[in-house]
């Protein structure tokens, strides 16, 4: 491996590496205020929500997205990226009639929010993987202090403004699709 090439790793690494850090210290730094804004109530019905959204996200295009950074071809890349975007919106219409049935049966409190969490969510880890075959290592990290950084500022903020539970749910959905925003 070549100087020049070392050199380029240990930045992306570092650059990678500092991101994680930062997106990673915000919510914690902030948990302290989050969980004086909210009630226990409020945080049970947001964790109950947020584990239906992250577990449809994390299949949300069948993984078909990590394959994308291993594809050598542009054309081949840009076929699995328009398959990736078809199964996301497929999981998105899903998650639209799963809503439906949880709030018909009252399992989930704020249901309607689930499509957008899951294509929010869904989207932000398919630019991910894109941005990661790309090699954009600044935006990458900075999309992940977006994601969740912006999300934990976005919940001390919606809960000041006396958002209740949907604070909870909305400022991560949103952080997430500014982080994709960044990415794309």
């Amino acid at each position: 491996m070549t100087d020049a090439r070392r050199s380029g790793l240990w930045r992306a690494t570092l650059t990678l590496l500092a991101g994680g850090a930062l997106a990673q210290a915000l919510p914690l730094l902030l948990g302290p205020w989050i969980s004086r804004l909210y009630t226990p109530e409020e945080f049970g019905a947001y964790t109950a929500f947020w584990t239906v959204a992250a577990n449809l996200a994390v299949v949300a295009c069948l993984r078909y997205e990590f394959a994308l950074p291993l594809e050598r071809d542009e054309p081949g890349a840009r076929s699995l990226l328009a398959l990736c975007l078809r199964l996301l919106l497929v999981m998105a219409a899903v998650s639209a009639v799963l809503a439906a049935v949880l709030a018909a049966m009252g399992r989930l409190p704020h249901a309607a929010w689930l499509p957008l969490a899951v294509l929010a969510l869904g989207a932000c880890q398919l630019a991910t993987m894109w941005a990661n075959r790309s090699e954009r290592f600044q935006a990458l990290a900075a999309s992940r202090v977006l994601q969740h950084g912006g999300g934990a500022i976005g919940q001390v903020a919606m809960g000041w403004g006396g958002a209740s539970v949907l604070g909870l749910i909305a400022a991560p959905i949103a952080a997430a699709v500014a982080a994709t925003l960044l990415l794309a």
